[in-house]
């Protein structure tokens, strides 16, 4: 197996939409080369323990993360909150009302594939999650296994694309809130694949005001020019440029893990953003003061 790159700050794991369980997926990357690796996956940190334990391990340092998707008029925009405290109970209660969302949004999703003429069960949807945080990966891989599509990719451009019959918008956070939300927590916030965004020049103000402190410059689908622009983006707004494989094991998404070159002073620069967590010390002053 060839070697990766050092640094990988965004992958997932079968916690929510990958095919790995989080200590696979760690020794996989160690396997790769990888020494530093973000496990982000979607609205939830249930991975993190399992694979710092594997982490500690392999020799492979794992950073506490979560991509957060958002709904808004500015596309898929996804923030990813790094360091992040697994055990922060105020953080992981917001995080699963996201996730009840996301369970919902893709039962009325399967409710209208099941009425347009593609029926998948609901069941089988939630046995390929695992228990992980549902997602359209999810639905992509129970229409593929019924015949409905030709590959799991291509699903995600015919039956459940964003303007297909079948889709369902999410009830979540704004690109605003989200960034708030990681930085309330102690995190650090990062903007994932700019290039899903849906008007980058006029929103990149907007979450560098709210606390944006990363973006994510190297991206394996980036072209030279979209590296430019983020990189463009990171010198005007003093933001740390970030970048990860966004490994998924699933279909064609993302690079392989270690797949994508990251800085190696991108995380003593990130480090250096962090903040207390507001959120916790708040809890903490409200408790103290009922006793």
């Amino acid at each position: 197996m060839s070697l990766g790159y050092a640094i990988d700050l965004h992958t997932h794991s079968l916690r929510s939409d990958g095919a790995l369980e989080p200590a696979d997926l760690v020794e996989r990357a160690a396997r790769r080369g990888v020494r530093i690796q973000a496990l982000a996956d979607h609205d939830t940190l249930a991975g993190a323990a399992e694979a710092i334990a594997a982490g500690d391990r392999l020799g492979v340092r794992i950073i506490p993360s979560t991509e957060l998707n958002t709904e808004s008029a500015w596309g898929d925009v996804h923030i990813l909150g790094y360091f992040l405290d697994p055990a922060d109970a105020a953080l992981e209660e917001r995080l699963c009302w996201l996730r009840e969302n996301r369970g919902r949004r893709i039962e009325l999703m399967v409710e209208k594939l099941n009425a347009l003429g593609h029926p998948i069960s609901l069941a089988r949807v939630k046995e390929i999650a695992q228990g992980g945080s549902l997602g359209r990966p999810h639905v992509a891989q129970a229409l593929f296994e019924a015949g409905h599509v030709a590959t799991y990719d291509s699903a995600f451009d015919t039956i459940i694309a964003k303007d297909a019959p079948a889709y369902v918008s999410r009830v979540g956070l704004t690109p605003l809130e989200a960034v708030q939300l990681v930085v309330a927590h102690g995190g650090v916030p990062s903007l994932a694949h700019p290039f899903t965004v849906v008007g980058l020049e006029e929103l990149m103000p907007l979450i560098a005001a709210a606390g944006l402190v990363g973006i994510e410059a190297y991206y394996g689908s980036h072209p030279p020019a979209m590296t430019a622009t983020c990189l463009s983006l990171a010198g005007r707004y003093g933001l740390v440029p970030t970048g990860g494989s966004d490994f998924h094991g699933r279909g064609e998404h993302g690079a392989p893990l270690g797949g994508v070159f990251v800085p190696p002073e991108t995380i003593g620069a990130l480090e250096a953003r962090r903040r207390p967590n507001a959120a916790a010390t708040m809890a903490a002053v409200s408790v103290e003061g009922e006793s």
